[in-house]
């Protein structure tokens, strides 16, 4: 796995990569062949309108009559007779009604756009009212300038007049029209985003659950095995002679293997305990319980180990009331298990408080020792199954990393709630709180 794990990971992130730049690339060519296309309706339309234009213009002159205001006289001569300009035959307004016709001829409804008309020399004769702001820039623009040629002209040879034809905002309008294909295209890589992120979340997952696999069989063979060489040893030791023939030899080494046993027995007993979590075989057996005299039943349970140590453990039980209803055996298991982890992970001396106090309908119960503590990482993933801190020497502290676990299921089974607060060497508080109902 640590060998093929990196090989993995590469070659999915290069296949990822590929079909990121491939779908970029793809959709860069989309925008431009649209873009493209855009260009090619917008001409076409120029085209169209000029056509239109064109078949009520001529090229020879036409007299122009003085404007409103003006009267006949010497100076109004000959240069009134001028060739008909487009200005002359048609308004602003005929102009772009012929432009939203031409435009939505070719599909492009509902499109901004701005005009002007510029004669034979590039002077604008009349333009719309923004057409100045949008011609200049050229980068988000799409113009089309299409000349005006006269039907009765043969040979056409210039300069004409011409129509200029703006739409602005042409990116918006491309995005606009390719939302769904860019939106499907994002989701795709979405998708494949996702479908990286899963394969590389289980192979991590997979990675890990090797490990808890091997440190757990590791764990189990050292847990097993200490007590299988100390009954092997208290076996040979009743068969001597000096010993079956001593009746207290006899019964101390016969002690020693029941407590071996025993002690085989409980680890047995916590691996099928997992077992059945798992696949939730354990049901509830609720009656009242009185919690004061579970934490009282526990504590003498552990006498004997606290004794081997200098140990201070005080019980302040202020709960009240004190009955529940809890499935005992469930709630002493927990109760047992966070006191043997208080004890192990202890310091030179072993300092405990057990306090209960009421808190609306519930009961909390909390374990605060002073012990060797833990970081805040470790503290994420106390309740996880098989989970051991790292703590430099992998029996140090024997067990499977199930215990906690164990009390997170019996909690949550309780539709109750727990609490770690840790500190490194100064100790860790785990409040469990629980409906009295």
């Amino acid at each position: 796995m640590k060998k093929t794990f990196p090989i993995i990971f590469t070659l999915i992130g290069l296949s990822i990569l590929g079909i990121l730049f491939i779908q970029i690339t793809w959709l860069q060519g989309l925008l431009i062949l649209s873009k493209n296309q855009l260009s090619d309706k917008l001409n076409e339309s120029g085209v169209m309108v000029s056509t239109e234009i064109s078949k009520k213009m001529n090229s020879g002159l036409s007299f122009h009559l003085p404007k409103k205001g003006m009267s006949l006289n010497d100076d109004y001569h000959i240069h009134n007779f001028d060739e008909v300009t487009i200005a002359d035959v048609f308004s602003s307004n005929d102009i772009s009604q012929k432009i939203k016709i031409a435009m939505e001829r070719y599909g492009l409804v509902n499109v901004k756009y701005e005009y002007a008309v510029a004669d034979k020399k590039g002077n604008i004769e009349f333009k719309s009212k923004k057409f100045e702001d949008v011609f200049s820039d050229e980068l988000t623009t799409l113009q089309s300038r299409v000349s005006v040629i006269p039907q009765d002209v043969i040979e056409p040879s210039g300069p004409f007049e011409s129509i200029i034809i703006v739409m602005p905002n042409v990116r918006y309008y491309l995005l606009r029209s390719l939302v769904w294909v860019i939106a499907g295209s994002i989701l795709f890589i979405i998708v494949v985003l996702a479908a990286f992120f899963v394969t590389i979340r289980s192979l991590m997952t997979q990675k890990k659950l090797v490990e808890i696999k091997r440190d757990f069989i590791n764990n189990m063979t050292h847990e097993l095995k200490t007590p299988l060489a100390t009954i092997s040893l208290a076996v040979d030791a009743l068969r001597s002679s000096k010993v079956n023939t001593d009746a207290k030899s006899v019964e101390y080494f016969s002690n020693i293997i029941k407590e071996e046993n025993l002690r085989m027995n409980k680890h047995v007993e916590a691996i099928l305990q997992a077992a059945q979590i798992d696949k939730k075989e354990n049901q509830l057996n609720k009656q009242a319980v009185d919690v004061h005299d579970l934490i009282q039943g526990v504590v003498e349970s552990f006498k004997l180990q606290l004794e081997g140590k200098p140990s201070n453990v005080q019980t302040l039980l202020e709960a009240n009331p004190s009955l529940i209803q809890a499935d005992e055996e469930h709630l002493l298991h927990l109760l047992s298990n966070l006191i043997d982890n208080a004890i192990k992970y202890a310091k030179e001396n072993i300092d405990l408080v057990i306090k209960t106090k009421s808190i609306n309908n519930r009961i909390s119960i909390s374990i605060e020792d002073k012990g060797i503590g833990m970081s805040v990482d470790t503290t994420k993933h106390i309740f996880e199954k098989f989970y051991r801190a790292n703590s430099g020497n992998v029996h140090d502290v024997k067990g499977y990393g199930l215990g906690m676990s164990y009390v997170k299921w019996v909690v949550d089974a309780h539709k109750g709630s727990i609490q770690v607060k840790s500190e490194v060497d100064k100790g860790t508080t785990i409040e469990v709180i629980l409906p009295i109902a």
